[in-house]
């Protein structure tokens, strides 16, 4: 029998298995801190600030858009958890699914989408019309200006 890679309708399930403990450890901080500041209305959740960077042509926002809104669906279970012991296992079973769906969805945007995989965009700054030592200066400034932490080697 012939060995097959964990690889489901394209997505490596390496990849999903790893962003759901790595997702639950920080709601479970937030549950945390929301349980702690109960009645605080000060309590805010920052957005992705990569969504507010797809272009809204490009066929990557429609599903980063339902990703952001299923993890922070995911989010708001885990608050409500905090807040209701009552429903907890419920609300944390729902909030698993989110976070699982999600995984999925973000999967999609990189494996299939090649958003914000360095190798896709050169090739999509190419098919615009530059050639490959634009598209490469312009991705090098992009990573040097727009991001938190440039590649090593970054000039």
């Amino acid at each position: 029998m012939k060995l097959r890679h964990p690889v489901v309708r394209g997505h490596p399930l390496h990849a999903m298995t790893t962003d759901l403990p790595i997702g639950i450890v920080p709601l479970a901080l937030a549950a945390s801190v929301v349980a702690r500041a109960r009645g605080s209305r000060e309590a805010a959740l920052a957005a992705g600030g990569d969504w507010l960077t797809i272009p809204s042509w490009h066929e990557a926002r429609r599903p980063a858009t339902i990703h952001g809104l299923v993890n922070t669906s995911a989010t708001a279970l885990v608050i409500a958890g905090a807040l209701l012991p009552a429903r907890r296992a419920q609300l944390l079973g729902l909030a698993i699914a989110c976070m699982a769906a999600g995984a999925w969805l973000g999967g999609d945007l990189v494996y299939r989408l090649g958003w914000r995989v360095r190798p896709a965009e050169l090739y999509e700054q190419i098919a615009e019309g530059k050639t490959r030592e634009e598209a490469e200066r312009a991705i090098a400034e992009h990573e040097r200006n727009d991001t938190f932490l440039a590649p090593r080697g970054s000039p």
